[in-house]
């Protein structure tokens, strides 16, 4: 600690103190070195033995404890410099159990000098205050840093991309397994490599796990930038401040959330700086996104946090409009359940947002000591692409196989059916017919293709949209709603800057992939039709997908984003009135006529009590697309109003943050339509003419 101290107290301003800060820290090497040599074989053995089974590790640790237990006045040189180097000076050397521990320490130097371990406490011994004990006082003032962004996870497509394309771009997990598979039985040395790389990489995984340095950031699908971000805490003073930059997972991601929360809501972040990369770093992706985040040690507080997103250049932070401040209060209310941050543009979507959630409950609360839900729903999925593929056919395969297509696109041989397997890209909001799938095998990134309906394929009622494989009929009724032809799906993959955000619908029975979610409601629940309902119209309204657009760091609208999204109460629909009738009247008869558009979607109608004197389901609504748009504004005008958002001035706001739609619209009608018509159903919903259709 000494000599470390009088080399830091050095300038080496001149080349007799550079020679001497390096003759002095020759010498410190040379006092640590058997310290160093500890300390990397016990890093070595505890990578060794991460995830070994228990009778695995009692095979290591007998010889291990033997030998020591005979070498007790000199195992501390024995585990530094290793048993050649000293084993001419101990007795009882010539043991069976001798031969295993000099095979099990060489096993745990071989792994420390390939993994590089650092020692923080020896490399820094003057930072720390008896930095021998398990929890050393004192620390860096400061900790400042650009951590390396990757994941720890062997990631099999990306591995085999450069090595063998051909086999990246296997149409599924399973063909690729099988195709490495023959390449094993031809004893090739690509599955070899793969197979020491993905070792490699799943023991580090354990090691992260199983130390327990850390227990905030170590879980899930670990990125080597959070372990950073943990141990930095752990080197900090406790009044001491961190910088580094990070994927903007840092205050976003579901693993993340722990521990941004136990920062947060603290009153412990200073700065998030959230960056969309444009140029800034030319070898990542343009759309990448990062961020400067600042935070204190564990005594190091902050009364606001400064927050900044979409940056394209560090000049914007000090634009009062681009930067605002958020409190720990704002953290715990806009997120609950994980206290991550909201993505706010600016500081007007941060007061509109914050005044919505002051008076809207979140759709789950887990926040306090008993769950509150909003909406008597829960999340599914059905299929993983990857993980169920074995499962999957295509139109080729089951014809091969002696199926044939009947109604509904189904595909049956005797008592034998197969369903069409639906992806996200498929659906749009109120309409389950949007795209059909093609495959490009050539793009090994993203083979499937969207190849949008026509208008004149959505005006058939008996089209139908191509999928590209389809799932047996008794797989999807082990996880569909029991005794339901319906349920709710929306959109997993998405981005603030699409169209849309959160698009929703509800799905007949079918196969559906992981991209596309499922929100069914309780099964024991009264009125579900009714409910579903008011639950798709919620999802697809503007306000709502306004609100989404600050909480969506990413390219997924993951079930714990939309626990958190504020929600207006199933009895708020029936209390509100507009004249003769409810919001819950208006927000029935507009989803019925969006959604029941297709034969398919005849059951839920039929539930909806949407039939004739006889008892017969009503035949489909005719698709209109002037008449979707119009009852589309109306929705949004009915949801403006159940979410308090009646300034003239904020709707138009809200309206302004989906350039695409005002795009399209200003082509297709000359100005923006679905804007100019919400307003002007605002208006007359507030003079209470429900059924008014105003001229704009």
């Amino acid at each position: 600690t000494e000599g470390m101290q009088r080399i830091e107290e050095m300038s080496d301003a001149d080349v007799a103190e550079v020679q001497k800060s390096a003759s002095l820290f020759g010498q410190v090497e040379e006092t640590t070195a058997d310290l160093r040599g500890l300390l990397g074989f016990l890093c070595g053995l505890r990578y060794r033995t991460a995830g070994m089974s228990k009778k695995a590790l009692a095979s290591l640790e007998g010889p291990l404890v033997t030998t020591l237990g005979r070498q007790q006045a000199s195992a501390y040189t024995l585990l530094a410099r290793g048993p050649e180097r000293v084993s001419d000076l101990l007795p009882d050397t010539d043991t069976a159990d001798w031969t295993r521990f000099s095979d099990l320490w060489r096993d745990a130097k071989a792994v420390a000098q390939r993994e590089h371990f650092f020692h923080w406490e020896v490399a820094f011994p003057g930072v720390w205050r008896h930095w021998q004990r398990n929890q050393p006082q004192g620390g860096f003032d400061a900790v400042i840093g650009n951590p390396p962004w990757d994941r720890i996870k062997l990631q099999e497509v990306e591995w085999f991309a450069n090595r063998a394309p051909e086999l990246a771009r296997a149409p599924t997990a399973a063909a690729r397994r099988a195709a490495i598979q023959e390449l094993r039985e031809r004893d090739a040395p690509l599955p070899v490599e793969y197979d020491a790389a993905k070792e490699c990489a799943d023991r580090f995984g354990k090691l992260v796990r199983a130390c327990g340095d850390y227990p905030l950031l170590g879980g899930g699908d670990i990125n080597l930038y959070s372990l950073f971000v943990e141990r930095a805490t752990s080197l900090v003073k406790p009044d001491g401040i961190i910088g580094l930059l990070t994927p903007s997972g840092i205050y976003a991601d579901k693993t993340a959330a722990p521990f941004f929360k136990s920062v947060s809501t603290a009153g412990r972040v200073a700065c998030v700086f959230d960056f969309e990369n444009k140029r800034i770093f030319p070898d990542v992706h343009s759309r990448f996104k990062f961020c400067a985040f600042i935070f204190g040690g564990e005594k190091r507080t902050f009364a606001e946090t400064h927050c900044a997103f979409f940056l394209h250049d560090t000049g914007t932070v000090d634009d009062p409009n681009r930067c605002f401040p958020l409190t720990p209060d704002d953290f715990a209310r806009v997120n609950p359940n994980t206290g991550t941050a909201p993505v706010f543009r600016n500081r007007r979507d941060a007061d509109i947002t914050r005044r919505i959630y002051e008076h809207h409950p979140v759709l789950v609360d887990h926040s306090g000591d008993k769950e509150q839900r909003a909406w008597p729903v829960k999340y599914a999925t059905m299929f993983h692409m990857a993980g169920k593929s074995h499962l999957f056919r295509t139109a080729e395969q089951l014809e091969t196989d002696g199926f044939y297509r009947v109604a509904g696109n189904h595909y049956k041989k005797g008592d034998d059916l197969y369903l069409p397997l639906y992806q996200g890209r498929m659906i749009w909001q109120f309409d389950h017919r949007a795209n059909s799938v093609r495959v490009n095998p050539e793009n090994t990134h993203n083979p499937y293709l969207s190849e949008p309906v026509s208008e004149a394929q959505h005006e058939a009622p008996d089209f139908l949209p191509q999928t590209q494989y389809w799932v047996p009929a008794e797989d999807v009724a082990a996880v569909f709603p029991q005794n339901n032809s319906w349920t709710l799906g929306f959109r997993n993959i998405t981005n603030t800057t699409n169209m849309r955000t959160m698009i929703a619908t509800v799905i007949p029975r079918l196969g559906a992939g992981h991209s596309l979610n499922l929100l069914p409601v309780f099964e024991d629940t009264d009125n579900a039709p009714l409910l579903a309902c008011l639950i798709v119209a919620n999802l697809n309204a503007i306000p709502f997908d306004f609100v989404s657009r600050q909480k969506i760091p990413g390219s997924n609208f993951t079930w714990y984003l939309l626990e958190q999204l504020p929600v207006v109460l199933p009895d708020r629909f029936a209390s509100v009135r507009f004249g003769a009738k409810t919001a819950r009247d208006l927000v029935c008869e507009a989803v019925l006529e969006l959604t029941y558009t297709a034969h398919d979607m005849a059951p839920f109608a039929r539930d909806l009590g949407y039939v004739d004197e006889s008892g017969d389901v009503r035949p489909p609504f005719v698709w209109d697309a002037d008449r979707r748009l119009r009852l589309r504004a109306k929705l949004d005008a009915v949801f403006f109003h159940l979410y308090g958002v009646t300034d003239r001035e904020d709707v138009r706001y809200v309206y302004s943050t989906f350039p695409i739609v005002e795009q399209e619209e200003t082509v297709d009608y000359g100005r923006y339509l679905s804007r100019d018509l919400c307003l002007a159903y605002m208006n007359a919903l507030a003079a209470g003419d429900a059924d008014a259709e105003p001229v704009v």
